[in-house]
């Protein structure tokens, strides 16, 4: 029974996943949304430099899986495993599909979809008991070693990656990308006080 439900848990986790990336791949790379994390990075390394979005993505999770090994504990490690290798994957069979011509004239609407998409496949990631991994990682070495709290070293981490963006991609697509935040925040809060109760 135990195994049945471990199999649940990680096709749901697959298919947070795989709609997370469909909503990289087809509202926020488009519209340059960068909205911190391990996302937010690929996206402007892509625009700098042109390398493939997964191929960051994946870059970045193994050096956090390593750094999550080494400087964390295992359940750390095995929580992030499979999103490591799968988000990654999922991006770039997502990046064939024909992309949406989104009117810059509905950037707020297609932000406030994007964080109810990152919100829910966020929070549902977390409610499984699995982590996203990546720029995360930093957040909880942070927290271990110098005793920053996980929020104040997510909002430092993401505020950095956004400041970032706004200087290449201007002030209004910075205001955007915090409204997606915005919105996810508050989903994953509801979702995770739902574990809670």
């Amino acid at each position: 029974m135990k195994n049945i439900k471990n199999i649940k848990s990680i096709i749901f986790l697959l298919t947070c996943l795989f709609f997370a990336a469909l909503n990289f791949n087809l509202i926020l790379k488009p519209l340059s949304l960068v909205t911190g994390g391990t996302q937010g990075v690929a996206i402007l390394i892509n625009h700098l430099l042109h390398t493939k979005p997964a191929t960051i993505v994946l870059i970045i999770n193994i050096i956090s899986i390593i750094a999550s090994y080494i400087f964390l504990t295992k359940d750390n490690t095995y929580s992030a495993l499979i999103s490591t290798f799968a988000y990654p994957l999922f991006i770039k069979i997502t990046s064939y599909i024909p992309a949406i011509n989104l009117p810059e004239n509905l950037t707020l609407l297609w932000a406030i979809l994007a964080g109810l998409i990152c919100g829910i496949t966020g929070g549902f990631i977390y409610y499984l008991g699995f982590s996203s991994g990546g720029i995360s990682t930093i957040n909880i070495l942070a927290n271990k070693y110098i005793h920053i709290k996980i929020s104040i070293a997510n909002f430092i981490v993401n505020g950095i990656i956004i400041i970032l963006g706004y200087f290449h991609f201007g002030f209004m697509k910075a205001l955007y990308s915090i409204t997606v935040i915005a919105i996810s925040s508050i989903i994953i809060n509801i979702i995770l006080r739902k574990k809670r109760n």
